[in-house]
């Protein structure tokens, strides 16, 4: 019995306070003094120990009272004393005297009837006050039982007790607390909620271990609704405490001590369950569970749960089937570790070790439950959203915590485990129904990065996936497709990153390699999804910045790469596609550009190959644009004539002088301003500088002939090309000689540089005194860019675009007329011959001139084709073309020159008639007749 250090009453004493006791609380009157009788009551609770059930009913009808009166003056509004208050001051302090002076034994008795007090009250008052029974939380009885004294006081001498119980018997003490919980919950809890956060570690950590303990001797224990409720009191402020406390727990469970009683193993065998349990009942406690417990859960701790895993069945219902169905379900409702989640079920799916496990089938059987889990979330998942009615957002935590760690997903992607591609895929096509941003950044990712077809279809699945599964019918799919346009933004985004984090050029070829293998698959019509044409919109919507990334790349790698993807693309006229002017010109610009990287490339084969594409490319664009013909043209004669490429086709190398350069003009204007007399010079031509030599010569062009030549055909090729037309009956292009009239006047034009005397007549051989400045710089230009040559015989081959040439002959004849030069005679004549500017015989100069002398040379020119030029105009109108053909003819009949033209020709002939005799007798062999 408890003992007090004072001296105890006389038996007499004792007898009369019990007389005295009983005949006032049986038989309460206003004239009963209750402090008085309290007192009284007190007393005997310390020295009668049979009198202590009464005493403290007693008591509960004065806290009664007290507690009744603080309530109806909150629903009256006011606020009046309390008598009893001053008698409840006064059993605090008696009470706490018991406490202090013999814990051992008072506290246990008085926390007991504190805490049956305070579940009682709570209960009864529930809906008084302020309360109500739905809307009122914890935080409201908070406020109104603690601002009342009465109970107020209770707590203070509860939490006196629990504390000094918690190092000598904290079991019963927080089973007590437990037991009242559950008795008054949920009007108890805010009870719970203040002593557990006086003692937060102890607390948590016993409400655990009792809760476990319970939980063992009976799984549908309602304690373990208690258990929640008052951890997730504690949560707000003692999260951390409680995500140590259940990682300790779920560490404990994990522990082999072999030295251990069958109760700890029940228990240990039970924690899983337990927690399982928990997590189920709070969201607070999945968070905490998530947060610590999944970082622990490593491929070598897997086994060890497995042993168990039967076992754990019994807390299911003995269901393995109910125990996986809370297990997603717990899975889906977390708000962080999905991601943990995710990995750990794949990387026990796939993994090929059975170590651990004790034995082969156990091991396959975990593997096969991990993957089941797996796709019953991914299902799940897919079921929940397919449910959701039009706009409405979707609230699964799981696809929420997976968006917060994308970093982490997204590489599965690209991963070489088929189960993790197809895993992430689904997932990020999920999230994707309402994250489209998500999505693209996804795509972006793997259409930069996948280097495999089996990556690249699956980059197809994960942006069709978004359509064709959520697609209400399958006439749906085309225009989810098409307006959502994810594609198109994936390649935006990925083009934008591109340029603007100065991407790797790995990367930036791997992008366009990708691009082309998804247009072949496209242009295949095998994959159903790519039916839609989503690939070439996608590159269409986003040419301007492709046609930006050809243009401006020297890497002829990666302008290879843009360039055969630009090849497979689909025609414009196959869907009537038609693009802006300006996107025209820029895409015709970016290809010249690739012809010219083209051509600086040493391998013949890739250079061919890459040739290909621009004649097929340029062939499209100059075909439905007459812009695109016109910029593609100049921009090819401009660069191949007169830019850094001309090297490549026979130019010399441009001298770059290293002193300062002395302009024409000045020295001109040194001459005077008056007017020039008859036979005096007008200009001055430099032969050198004064202090610096000679002029020296360009340097000689180094690259082998062979490539040159080669370059050449291809430039007349890529010419061509933009010369077709597009013939609509047989789908076939055919090169279109008016068209090459467009390439003479540029020649004339870039080559020329006087805009005067450009027409087509041959003026008489003193009027070239006036353009002999003009004829020299012609004559240079030819000489310095020997292509000028091959350019002139292609127009020379589409009769008549020679004809509009007629100003850069005449300049070549009159410099070698003027020069007494042949060596570019042969070349001129046969240009000539071959345009049939020069009617037979005079178009077999050619094969005369490299037998003859300087000065026969020099005749003939004069004599003959000079002569003839001056009276035969060389128009087009001479020229006429059959139906279907492509090349125009000169009647030789009405053409035929007369003798003055001719008689020199067959002069210097008879004398040079041992080398000429077969030629004579075949060019004259009527002449007698």
């Amino acid at each position: 019995m408890p003992q007090s250090s004072e001296e105890l009453l006389s038996p007499q004493d004792i007898l009369a306070d019990v007389r005295r006791f009983i005949s006032g609380a049986a038989r309460p009157s206003h004239s009963t003094n209750t402090l008085e009788l309290t007192r009284t009551g007190l007393s005997l609770l310390k020295n009668v120990p049979a009198a202590r059930d009464a005493v403290l009913e007693y008591l509960c009808n004065v806290f009664s009272v007290a507690v009744n009166k603080h309530v109806r003056q909150i629903e009256n509004n006011q606020c009046l004393p309390i008598p009893e208050e001053n008698t409840i001051a006064e059993i605090h302090s008696v009470l706490s005297g018991f406490i202090s002076c013999n814990p051992e034994a008072w506290a246990p008795i008085i926390s007991a009837w504190t805490l049956d007090l305070l579940g009682k009250l709570s209960s009864d008052y529930a809906n008084r006050g302020n309360l109500k029974e739905k809307s009122s939380g914890i935080n409201d009885f908070l406020h109104q039982w603690m601002s009342c004294r009465t109970t107020r006081t209770l707590i203070d001498i509860t939490a006196q007790c629990l504390q000094c119980l918690m190092f000598s018997d904290t079991e019963s003490c927080i089973n007590a607390l437990l037991n009242t919980s559950v008795l008054h919950s949920p009007h108890f809890d805010w009870v719970v909620a203040h002593v557990g956060s006086c003692f937060p570690n102890t607390v948590i950590t016993r409400v655990l271990t009792c809760g476990l303990k319970d939980f063992c001797a009976n799984v549908n224990n309602p304690k373990l609704n208690s258990v929640v409720g008052i951890l997730g009191h504690l949560a707000g402020s003692h999260f951390i405490d409680i995500r140590t406390a259940l990682l300790d727990l779920f560490k404990w469970s994990l522990d082999e001590n072999t030295n251990m009683d069958g109760e700890s193993r029940v228990h240990k065998l039970a924690t899983v369950p337990f927690l399982l349990n928990l997590a189920k009942l709070s969201p607070m406690l999945l968070k905490a569970l998530t947060t610590d417990v999944l970082q622990i859960l490593r491929p070598d701790v897997i086994p060890r749960l497995a042993l168990f895993a039967n076992e754990w069945c019994r807390y299911f219902s003995n269901s393995p089937e109910v125990l996986i169905d809370i297990t997603v379900e717990l899975a889906l409702g977390c708000e962080q570790g999905a991601v943990q989640i995710i990995n750990m079920l794949l990387d026990t799916s796939l993994n090929n070790s059975n170590v651990g496990y004790h034995s082969v089938n156990a091991a396959q059987s975990v593997k096969s439950v991990c993957r089941e889990i797996l796709e019953l979330i991914l299902e799940k998942i897919d079921f929940r959203i397919r449910s959701l009615i039009p706009n409405q957002v979707f609230n699964i935590s799981l696809l929420n915590s997976i968006k917060q760690d994308l970093t982490a997903v997204i590489p599965l992607l690209l991963n070489s485990s088929p189960l993790k591609v197809q895993t992430a895929v689904r997932l990020l096509s999920l999230l994707g129904t309402q994250c489209p941003n998500v999505l693209i950044l996804s795509a972006t990712h793997m259409l930069k990065q996948a280097d495999t077809n089996f990556h690249l279809a699956a980059l197809i699945r994960l942006i069709s996936n978004n359509a064709v599964g959520f697609a209400a019918r399958k006439s749906d799919v085309e225009n989810t497709l098409l307006s959502h346009g994810y594609f198109t933004q994936v390649l935006e985004h990925s083009i934008r990153e591109i340029q603007y984090t100065s991407g790797s050029n790995r990367e930036i070829q791997q992008l366009f390699k990708n691009l082309t293998i998804l247009l072949r698959w496209e242009n295949s019509n095998k994959v159903s999804c790519l039916r839609f044409r989503m690939i070439t919109n996608a590159i269409r919507a986003n040419l301007q910045q492709i046609s930006s990334l050809l243009l401006k790349t020297q890497d002829f790698s990666l302008a290879n790469d843009i360039a055969c993807m630009l090849d497979c693309l689909t025609p414009f006229e196959n869907d009537h596609y038609l693009p802006s002017v300006e996107l025209t010109l820029k895409l015709t610009r970016a290809i010249i550009r690739y012809f010219f990287l083209c051509i600086a490339e040493d391998d013949i084969i890739t250079k061919e190959r890459g040739v290909k594409i621009v004649c097929h490319l340029l062939r499209l664009l100059t075909a439905y644009s007459a812009c695109a013909r016109t910029l593609a043209l100049r921009e090819l004669l401009a660069f191949s004539l007169f830019n850094g490429p001309a090297k490549y086709f026979g130019a010399r190398e441009k001298f770059e002088s290293r002193v300062e350069e002395t302009f024409l003009l000045q020295q001109n204007h040194k001459q005077g301003t008056s007017a020039m007399l008859a036979q005096r010079h007008s200009s001055v031509f430099h032969a050198g500088v004064i202090g610096q030599g000679p002029r020296k010569p360009p340097p000689e062009n180094n690259i082998d002939k062979e490539i040159i030549t080669l370059n050449s055909t291809l430039l007349m090729d890529v010419i061509k090309a933009c010369c077709c037309n597009h013939d609509p009956n047989n789908r076939r292009y055919s090169v279109n000689s008016d068209t090459l009239t467009m390439v003479s006047l540029l020649l004339v034009e870039l080559v020329s540089p006087d805009v005067m005397y450009n027409g087509l007549p041959w003026p008489d051989e003193e009027f070239t005194k006036v353009t002999v400045e003009r004829d020299l710089q012609i004559r240079r230009t030819f000489k310095e860019v020997p292509i000028l040559w091959t350019l002139l015989a292609l127009t020379a081959w589409y009769r008549p675009a020679l004809a509009y040439c007629s100003v850069l002959l005449r300049a070549i004849s009159a410099t070698i007329i003027a020069n007494w030069n042949a060596t570019e005679g042969a070349s001129l004549s046969n240009v000539m011959a071959l345009g049939q500017l020069l009617p037979p015989p005079l178009a077999s100069i050619r094969d005369i001139l490299p037998v003859l002398e300087s000065q026969q040379i020099n005749t003939i020119m004069r004599e003959c084709i000079w002569a003839y030029m001056h009276e035969n105009v060389p128009s087009p109108a001479l020229f006429t073309r059959c139906e279907g053909a492509n090349v125009a003819w000169r009647d030789t009949d009405s053409s035929i020159p007369s003798i003055r033209y001719t008689e020199t020709l067959r002069l210097i002939l008879i004398a040079n008639i041992h080398k000429l005799g077969p030629l004579y007798s075949t060019l004259f062999y009527n002449e007698h007749k």
